[in-house]
């Protein structure tokens, strides 16, 4: 199909259509959907187009349910597929997906119109696809399945239709689904109906995925979106009563993959499980059937390898989607796969089922509440087994809402974890099917001991032996030495193998691979006889034949072992196109997909463009080999390779430079990136996994780096921030951090300071921060703020955003002392006031707010010179910024005031604090707080001297006397000054790093006061200093023992708002995520919540109405965090507007003329006011997030610079946001504003100003606005000045305005430009760097508007072209293609005129001569070719030219013929043209040389052209033109001389003649004389020249008798003689000459009796009528010999006249006479003669004739019928005929004349024929094919071939059970028919179980499908067989309740009937039924076993009865609508297909 499928665009169009709703369907609930109605005309134009005439009843709309259903109906009795094959499948599909298809339109109609004809048109296209039949039947397979995935979507919306009168959008997605379901069914219906009739090609299952994989894909992302729809709306019914703000999509992410492979993998859509051979698995549905009707939990599958479970597994989920047992089950199913090792987790499976539970329980409440919850959960804990408990503790919730649910899981055995994980998962698999009564589970392992009791079943050999039979066959039939076995050794081979396998499925198809290599027969049966008996063997003999040797076989293996999951082939393919030898940097070859496959042969399986290991056990095998070191990499090895390469490829094609980023990537953007680099998502997601698999891993961070990796390491921040992105919703928050630092490490190890270290480190501080783990993240942004500041600039927007960054993680932490922190905080602050100032001015507000913070932390760590130089700065600052007299300046000064008093004017600091010490020594008590504080200082002067002995020994002394206060006077203030002092000696030991000694102290400090009621704020807040040395020192455990007893106190106390409560409760926050305590995390992180929000509130109501506190605008930060992260939209706006009224409350007064920025907090305000409006968009508040994004534009814009910062993000958010809301034209004037403000301000050239124009133009372009051209001429305007010659910066401008002048032919504007453009390119192309396409085009243009539009003179063209040429030479080289081409052009200039012509040959001349020393490409190829035609036209016409000339255009001429003749052919027109033209030359020299030259090419071209073309329609036209070309040269009189020598040539052949044409033409055949005729009727000039006129003239004057006599001269076979004398006698009667037709009549008698007289017995005069008549047939025209045809066609006609005039003697004897010779000439054995024999055998037997009423001569007309069917049925045989093509009455005398005498041989193999052939019989009835296979079955049966007749009646049955019914007439019949067969081959369990099931049908009733059968006869006769079963197999089945059960239920059911039936010819009643629990187990009759009929004819009584189709009452539809019918009429089957 070319281009994109009809299907595709209106999924796409759909698409479209939807995603620009806003506020909901706004119409009212009966508004009609309107897109069927539009959809359906373009679909029938479509079939009408696509498919013209052929578009046939099917798809002309006119089928409905109950019509399709019914032709399924007869297409599965025609077909009578087995259970399981593939064709039964696709029917089972099929009616699924119409009876969906149906309920669905039953369900919409209502307001969706056309809904009913487009149910119609999907019915269509489904009948037309299965008309392509099973031939077909792999394609159709891959097709159905997709449309039995959309039946499937169907029922989950039906499911869900009570929301369907609710939610317009709903409707409208709904709707919109529909159409893209029909599309997708027109459109694969087309293709392949288009595809089949193209015998040259195939349908490959892999056309489906290409051609309609992604309108598939678009499907179930509407299904999807509907689903979204659906919870939203349930959702939004709760919004008011509780949190609802994680959307459901957040959920659905974080239960799935993320890994678009692993998606692929785990997906059904497209039919991705594994492929299942046809009949397989089917033998479990008894089990399976027995396991859901019992009490029984869990069913436990247990298998060994290669035995079949994880095929069983996706059979019984298949099956469990369809009705089992007359219910419905709905399934959840989950394969644990050891090929991907991250999803083979219990986490992940459970998670695997809720999102599957989530899928299907749309609206369930308490799943959304269960899983919101575990979300949140898994965000405050490091623990997983805390949250895996929540998951199944949410399973576990889910299952209580579910009915009929069946979990699936396979492989058990395959978890991470062993055995020990294995039956763990099993037990609480149990636990949750035994707490809920509608749950069961199916487990698949290899375990076959389980610890709970449960269902148990083993797989073993005896169960899957016709699987394995099956496989085997299916693998072995397309191997050439297999197939030209006979069948009998077929069969043996196959059972071999099936034996040898012993149940292993993998064993038999590696076998069958190894045996299938063997290119000989002998080698064949060698590898049969002696392949490997153990599965160990056969890998090691498969591995042995890969060439390791080969490189990149022994990498691809290697990488596959060690994969973190299965690679993709476009994966492998780059990572094999990588050469990581840093020396070279091309990208080798690599490996197509077929190259893979046969280099790893039946070891890997490629599906879905994914390549995976065939089993689990090839993979452990190679890992086995991998790790001994043969032949594979070493594990470590292959680890290092696949890292290596990819990071290789990532450094090679991820080259785009991206500034490290603060945000993560879109899931757009990420897709996009994956989607252009093949590998990139691999390498993103596993690289770090594969690192700490690899050899250079090192657990203490010591990685020992390969000099490859080294090399390989990517220096990209896009990578980094890909990482960022993919991680995040990866994994846990934890484990994305753990990995996020291993990649930090070995960056900074291998590249060193460099953007992704950045980005690295940004995302992990990001990460931190995001969960409120500030101090973590503070060390981030402080390292990648300084690498910031070296490897971009020292002013990077990076560096200071990491910078400002860090300073916000850090401002809660408080010190008094240069910790690091203070270090690193006054080195921020430094760095951030330096680039600030640089960007603004020492004055400006974030400076002065930088200094600020720098003097206040110089006044927290005491160092108050710094602290008073600094806010003197600040004083100044503020002074000439605010002025004198300003609050601002007032402020300072205090704190100016403050610090200057605490500095001392002393110069030597010891001194001056011991002189204070020893004063207050003398003056002051020992516990007042100014001598402690005297004492200390004195101290730390010491240690500042590094005298820290007298420093300790005063801190010492100070310690000791005041605990001995203290132990006295135990007064709070001693308490106080207590924990002061011994704090600040703790302090002194941390700065001496002895902590040890410092964690002593502080843990017998707090073991004082931990049991202490404390009752004093004062001692609380020093005790909550104690905490913050704990923790200082790590001890956090401790810290938060102190933390949460400091909180409970203020509490208590009720002051949780005062400042220490604050600090106190951000730190105990902080430190609860720290240690992660398991059992409480849930518990703390709320309580962090409510906290803060405490905080948050209290601070709020403490500031005044204008101001508040930077701790209130911190909290705030935090909390709008913390709710958007998690959704809490309302929850975070609600935060934020709580702020934004104190801070800014401009933004909500109404009037808003004074717009103003808030003075405090500038840019935090602006930061939460845009969060503020993000919210309000996330709440759909679109008005109000409007009105605040432009109150924040024109705030920034009024108040400042218009290049600041916060005015160009504040434009950029609010044009984002109208581009998201798609209010096109509000972007667009926010731009506009800004490039009027930029043009204002800064001039209309400045750089931002051109930039904002082009952003103008091009948006503008983008959506069709025509003001772009505005922009772009006023960017041209501004930048040209008036200039001719384009500015460098508007010549993209200049492009685009001439381009959209050109397009919409404004000629005089597009002049103006190309002239301007041309004219730049004369002057500046060199300067410019103009592209060699750009330039072609403005020549182009420029040329055509002079030319064409504006029409100057020719010389302004030349000039231009000369130009042209000489600009091009000068910017790109003389010897450049553009060069060449415009040497061209100005050629072809050059010869629009006289006056250049010579100019032009000699630029001609001029290509020659450069052509020759410049390499040759291809545009150089043609452009000497189109040279060397223009030079020869040249030559030729130009008046000036020479004889020199002449003679180049004679060479350049025939150098031009020649060729052509060559690559063209004779017959070409082109050389016949050039052929002329030559001529013309020669001609035109007028001399005898040229003369002669002409005459003899125009002979030689004849005799060339007729002998080498056999094509006579150009036979006709080339003697058409040639012969114009001698007329037109006046060389008519040789044409005739040349016909004249053809002609003696073509009709007398071998005849000598006195006139030598000088050539031989004799060996031409026939085809040529059309081109004679043609030949001489144009050189004659007259117009008869019919072909068939005159071929017939020439083949009348000699065919005929020049045959015959040849044909008796050179004695050639009779046959030929007498055919040509037919003919020839033929001829002579229709031209009336009687005389010599009978004389040949004579002759001809004669010879035949001579020649084929021998075998004929009859009489001369019965003898001469078969020969007249034989005469007569030979002589029609026919072309081909049938003499035998003849005669039996004759013969049979003649008898057939003789036996209906009773001319019985006459009849018996032509007969006799027609046999005889066709016999003896073997004419039966003719596929055109074989049913006349059999016509004839018939005629004699009296079938189709009258009967001889003589028994003398009927017994001799018997007699010869027996022989004659002998012959016949031997011819047939030997011909492989198809019985098919007689009469079916014919074919029904035939069986019965067989079966009449019991030539069961025969009789088989004609029933078999028939059996085999009836799909092409659309005559033959419903009744005739099952009568067909009813005899087919006894016959075979009758004829010891019992188990195909039981095969064969099992698949009757079957197909009648599905189409009739259990309980109609003709399927008891055949059942019964079964139940003999069963019984009489000793399978008596089979005959038990099929008459329990047929009373369990007549129990039930059927569906009242009374069918006119004799229910108490069916159910008696069915009691007496299942008695007899019994006594035959001496017992039971089943338990014996089960039967005494069923026995008890028939009775009461049909115990009361007491008229006698008839039960194989006894009269019985069911009151003389002997009660079950007196049979016996023994002493069984003759009752049930079979017995041979006695007629044989198929064609009975069954022809015309009436049948009910099931199919009709078992679909949705039915159940839906009732279909029985408004009249209560039932539906019927016809009978003929």
């Amino acid at each position: 199909m070319d281009g994109e499928s009809h299907a595709e665009k209106q999924a796409l169009k759909s698409n479209n259509t939807t995603s620009t709703t806003v506020n909901g369907y706004s119409h009212s609930e009966y508004q009609q959907i309107t897109i069927i109605k539009e959809l359906t005309p373009k679909v029938h134009s479509k079939l009408q187009s696509e498919l013209g005439s052929s578009t046939d009843g099917s798809l002309s709309g006119n089928i409905s349910l109950e019509s399709f259903l019914d032709y399924v109906a007869a297409e599965r009795l025609r077909r009578m597929p087995h259970r399981g094959s593939r064709w039964d499948k696709v029917l089972k599909w099929a009616e699924h997906f119409a009876s969906q298809v149906s309920a669905y339109q039953h369900n919409v109609g209502t307001w969706l119109p056309y809904s009913n004809e487009a149910a119609q048109l999907v019915m269509g296209g489904c009948r037309t696809l299965l008309e392509m039949g099973p031939s077909q039947g792999v394609a159709l397979e891959r097709a159905f399945g997709v449309f039995y995935q959309l039946g499937l979507t169907l029922s989950f919306f039906l499911r869900n239709r009570s929301l369907f009168a609710i939610s317009g959008d709903i409707r409208q997605e709904l709707g919109h689904a529909y159409a893209d379901l029909l599309a997708l069914v027109i459109d694969v219906t087309v293709y392949y109906r288009k595809r089949s009739k193209d015998k040259s090609s195939t349908i490959a299952t892999m056309d489906f995925d290409s051609h309609f994989g992604r309108i598939v894909d678009v499907f179930f992302q509407r299904r999807d979106q509907i689903a979204n729809d659906m919870w939203t709306h349930q959702l939004r019914e709760l919004a008011g009563s509780e949190n609802t703000t994680v959307d459901i999509n957040v959920i659905r992410q974080w239960l799935a993959p993320q890994d678009r492979t692993l998606q692929i993998l785990s997906s059904n859509r497209m039919g991705t499980r594994g492929f299942r051979d046809e009949f397989t698995c089917e033998w479990f549905q008894k089990h399976l059937l027995d396991f859901v009707r019992s009490k029984d939990d869990v069913l436990a599958i247990s298998g060994q390898p290669g035995s079949g479970k994880s095929t069983l597994s996706s059979w019984i989920v298949e099956r469990l989607q369809r009705p089992l047992g007359r219910r419905s089950y709905e399934t959840i199913t989950y394969v644990i796969d050891a090929d991907v090792p991250s999803q083979a987790t219990t986490m992940n499976l459970v998670k695997g089922l809720l999102l599957q539970l989530l899928e299907q329980s749309v609206g369930d409440i308490s799943l959304y509440r269960s899983l919101v919850a575990v979300i949140e959960a898994s965000k405050r804990t490091k623990n997983a087994a805390e949250v895996e408990s929540a998951l199944w503790k949410a399973l576990d919730t889910a299952l209580k809402t579910s009915k009929n649910l069946v979990i699936i899981v396979d492989g058990l055995d395959e978890i991470k974890g062993g055995e020990s994980t294995a039956l763990r998962l099993f037990e609480k698999l149990h636990q949750l099917s035994a707490q809920h009564n509608t749950v069961k589970t199916i487990t698949l392992s290899r375990l076959s001991k389980l610890t709970k009791p449960s269902r148990q079943f083993n797989i073993d050999a005896t169960h899957t032996r016709d699987d394995l039979y099956h496989f085997v066959d299916r693998s072995l039939n397309s191997y050439q030495h297999f197939h030209v076995q006979k069948q009998n050794d077929k069969e043996a081979t196959i059972e071999r193998v099936t034996q040898s396998a012993n149940g292993s499925f993998i064993w038999a198809g590696l076998a069958v691979e190894i045996i299938k290599n063997e290119t000989t027969h002998a080698g064949f049966v060698n590898a049969l006889q002696n392949v490997p008996q153990s599965l160990a063997e056969l890998l090691q003999l498969m591995t042995s034949t890969f060439d390791f040797n080969k490189q990149d076989t022994k990498r691809v293996v290697s990488w596959l072992v060690v994969a973190e999951r299965p690679l993709s082939i476009v994966e492998l393919q780059a990572l094999l196109g990588i050469d990581t030898d840093p020396s070279k940097h091309a990208t080798k070859h690599s490996a197509t997909e077929e190259e893979i496959r046969r280099a790893f042969g039946p070891l890997v399986t490629i599906r879905d463009g994914i390549c995976r290991f065939r089993h689990g056990t090839v993979r452990q095998h190679l890992l086995d080999l991998s790790a001994q070191g043969k032949s594979l990499m070493a594990p470590k090895d292959a680890q290092n390779d696949l890292i290596t390469r990819t990071l290789t490829y990532v450094k090679e094609y991820l080259t785009r430079r991206n500034e490290p980023s603060f945000e993560p990537l879109e899931s757009q953007a990420l897709d996009e990136l994956f989607q252009s680099h093949r590998l990139l998502e691999y390498t993103v997601r596993y690289w770090t996994v594969h690192f700490q698999h690899s050899s250079m891993y090192r657990q203490d961070g010591s990685h020992n780096y390969l000099a490859d990796f080294k090399l390989s390491l990517p220096n990209s921040s896009l990578m980094a921030l890909i990482e960022g992105s993919c991680w995040e919703t990866q994994t846990s928050t934890y484990d994305a951090i753990d990995m996020h630092n291993l990649a930090l490490n070995i960056r900074q190890s291998v590249l060193g300071p460099s953007e992704a270290v950045i980005q690295a480190q940004i995302t992990i501080a990001s990460t931190y921060e995001k969960i409120s783990k500030l101090e973590e993240a503070s060390s981030y942004y402080y390292h990648s703020s300084r690498i910031s500041q070296t490897v971009l600039s020292r002013q990077s927007t990076v560096a200071v955003t990491c910078a400002t960054a860090y300073l916000k993680c850090t401002t809660s932490i408080t010190t008094k002392s240069r910790t690091e922190v203070a270090v690193r905080r006054e080195e921020s602050l430094k760095y951030v006031i330096e680039v600030e100032t640089h960007i603004h001015s020492k004055t400006s507000e974030l400076v002065i707010k930088y200094k600020k913070a720098l003097a206040q932390l110089y006044v927290d760590i005491q160092e108050t010179e710094l602290a008073a130089t600094t806010y003197r700065e600040v004083y100044e600052a503020c002074v000439e910024r605010y002025g004198q007299h300003s609050e601002e300046v007032k402020s300072v000064s205090q704190s100016l005031t403050v610090v200057l008093q605490k500095e001392s004017n002393q110069t030597d600091v010891v001194e001056y604090t011991k002189s204070v010490f020893e004063i207050a020594e003398r003056t002051m008590d020992l516990i007042d707080i100014r001598r402690i504080t005297a004492t200390i200082r004195f101290a730390k002067a010491y240690e500042s001297k590094m005298d820290f002995i007298e420093a300790e020994e005063l801190l010492i002394t100070l310690f000791r006397r005041v605990t001995e206060v203290c132990r006295v006077m135990r007064t709070t203030e001693c308490h106080e000054r207590k924990i002061e002092v011994i704090l600040e000696y703790v302090r002194f030991l941390r700065r001496q790093q002895r902590i040890a000694e410092a964690e002593s102290i502080l843990i017998g400090l707090w073991a004082e006061y931990e049991h202490e009621e404390i009752k004093s704020e004062a001692v609380i807040v020093r005790i909550k200093s104690i905490g913050e040395e704990m923790r200082a020192v790590g001890m956090v455990t401790i810290a938060l023992s102190i933390f949460s007893s400091v909180w409970s106190y203020f509490k208590k106390i009720g002051r949780q708002t005062s400042t220490e409560a604050t600090s106190t409760a951000v730190m105990l926050a902080d430190i609860t995520q720290e240690i992660n305590v398991s059992t409480e995390t849930s518990t703390e992180i709320s309580f962090q919540e409510t906290v803060l929000r405490e905080v948050f509130e209290s601070s709020i109501s403490s500031s005044t109405a204008t101001k508040v506190e930077r701790t209130s605008v911190k909290t705030c930060e935090t909390l709008s965090t913390h709710y958007a992260k998690n959704e809490r939209w309302t929850e975070a706006s609600s935060i934020c507007q709580s702020l934004l009224r104190k801070v800014w409350s401009n933004l909500f007064v109404a009037d808003q003329r004074s717009i103003v920025l808030p003075k405090d907090f500038t840019s935090e305000t602006v930061e939460i006011t845009k969060r503020l409006a993000y919210y309000y968009v996330k709440e759909r508040r679109f008005e109000e997030a409007e009105k605040i994004y432009v109150y924040i534009f024109r705030a920034t814009k009024s108040n400042l610079h218009i290049q600041d910062d916060l005015v160009v993000e504040a434009g950029q958010a609010l044009f984002k946001f109208y581009e998201d809301v798609n209010q096109i034209s509000k972007a667009i004037s926010v731009y506009k504003e800004l490039a009027e403000a930029y043009s204002k301000t800064l001039g209309s050239t400045h750089a931002l100003t051109i930039k904002i124009l082009y952003q103008l133009g091009d948006l503008c372009t983008k959506h069709k606005s025509k003001d772009s051209e505005r922009y772009y001429i006023e960017i041209t305007t501004s930048l040209n000045k008036g200039s001719e010659i384009c500015h460098a910066d508007a010549m993209e401008a200049a492009i685009v305005l001439s381009r959209l002048y050109y397009d919409e032919k404004r000629w005089t504007e597009a002049h103006k430009f190309y002239s301007a453009l041309w004219l730049t390119f004369i002057k500046k192309g060199k300067e410019y760097n103009m592209s060699s396409e750009s330039v072609e085009t403005i020549y182009r243009r420029h040329v055509y508007i002079l030319e064409k539009e504006v029409k100057v003179e020719y010389s302004v063209l030349h000039q231009v072209a000369v130009e042209y040429r000489e600009t091009c030479t000068k910017v790109f080289g003389a010897h450049s293609e553009i060069t060449l081409k415009a040497t061209m052009q100005l050629a072809e200039v050059s010869e629009k005129s006289e006056k250049y012509q010579q100019e032009a040959i000699l630029i001609y001349e001029e290509v020659f001569s450069s052509t020759k020393q410049t390499t040759t490409t291809t545009t150089m190829s043609r452009v000497l070719t189109e040279a060397k035609q223009r030079l020869a036209h040249l030559y030729v016409t130009t008046e000036s030219s020479t004889s020199k000339h002449s003679e180049k255009a004679v060479t350049l001429h025939l150098e031009q013929y020649k060729s052509m003749k060559i690559e063209y052919g004779c017959s070409h027109k082109s050389t016949l043209t050039k052929l002329k033209e030559l001529i013309t030359l020669y001609k035109k020299q007028n001399t005898q040389q040229f003369h002669s030259a002409a005459t003899r090419e125009l002979q030689s071209f004849t005799i060339e052209l007729i002998t080498t073309v056999k094509d006579s329609k150009k036979l006709f036209d080339s003697g058409s033109v040639l012969a114009n070309i001698y007329k037109s040269c006046g060389f008519v009189e040789h044409g005739f001389e040349l016909l004249k020598g053809l002609r003696q040539q073509f009709i007398v052949r071998g005849t000598k003649s006195s006139l030598d044409p000088g050539f031989d033409v004799s060996s031409i055949d026939r085809r040529s004389y059309i081109f004679l005729v043609v030949f001489e009727e144009t050189l004659k000039g007259t117009k008869r020249i019919s072909y068939s006129e005159v071929m017939a003239d020439l083949l009348t004057e000699s065919i005929l008798y020049e045959h015959y006599n040849k044909s008796v001269q050179r004695q050639t076979s009779f046959e030929y003689i007498l055919v040509h004398g037919a003919r020839l006698r033929s001829f002579l009667f229709e031209k009336k000459r009687q005389d010599q037709a009978t004389a040949l009549e004579d002759d001809l008698l004669e010879m035949f009796l001579a020649n084929m007289g021998s075998g004929i017995t009859t009489e001369r005069r019965v003898t001469r009528i078969l020969f007249i008549a034989l005469l007569e047939e030979l002589g029609k025209d026919k072309h081909e010999v049938r003499l035998a045809n003849a005669a039996c066609i004759t013969g049979n006609h003649q008898v057939l006249a003789s036996l209906n005039k009773s001319k019985f003697q006459e009849a018996y004897e032509l007969a006799l006479c027609v046999y005889q010779f066709v016999n003896h000439r073997h004419g039966y054995h003719d596929n055109h003669n074989y049913d006349y024999g059999l016509k004839l055998a018939l005629y004699m037997a009296g079938r189709g004739a009258k009967k001889c009423p003589e028994s003398a001569l009927y017994s001799q007309m018997l007699e010869l019928s027996k022989n004659i069917l002998r012959a016949a049925l031997h011819a047939c045989e030997s011909l492989d005929i198809k019985f098919v093509e007689i009469q079916v009455t014919e074919l029904n005398d035939l069986v019965g004349l067989m079966g009449e005498q019991r030539n069961f041989n025969d009789l088989e193999w004609l029933l078999t024929e028939l059996w085999n052939n009836r799909q092409s019989r659309a005559s033959w009835s419903s009744a005739t094919i099952v009568g067909i296979g009813r005899r087919l079955v006894e016959v075979r049966f009758a004829h010891k071939h019992r188990d195909s007749a039981i095969h064969l009646c099992e698949d009757i049955v079957y197909n009648l059970r599905r189409v009739y019914g259990a309980l109609d007439t003709t399927t008891l019949e055949m059942s019964t028919l079964l139940s003999h067969l069963y019984t009489t081959a000793g399978r008596y369990h089979k005959a038990m179980g099929l008459s329990e099931e047929i009373l369990r049908e007549e129990i039930s009733g059927d569906d009242d499908d009374a069918n006119g059968h004799d229910a108490t006869q069916a159910a008696l006769t069915h009691l007496e067989l299942l008695k007899r079963s019994y006594q035959r197999q001496g017992g039971w089945e089943k338990d014996a309740s089960n039967y005494k059960d069923l026995f008890s239920q028939v009775m009461h059911s049909f115990g009361h009937e007491k008229k006698p039936v008839d039960v194989f010819g006894q009269q019985m009643t069911f009151q003389n039924v002997q009660p079950i629990e007196k049979w016996s187990a023994k002493g069984a009759d003759n009752m049930g076993t079979f017995i041979a009929p006695t007629t044989w004819e198929f064609m009975s009584r069954d022809e015309e009865r009436k049948h009910h189709n099931l199919l009709r009452r078992t679909s949705e539809n039915y159940a839906l609508n009732g279909a029985n019918g408004k009249n209560g009429t039932q539906p019927h089957v016809h009978v003929r297909a």
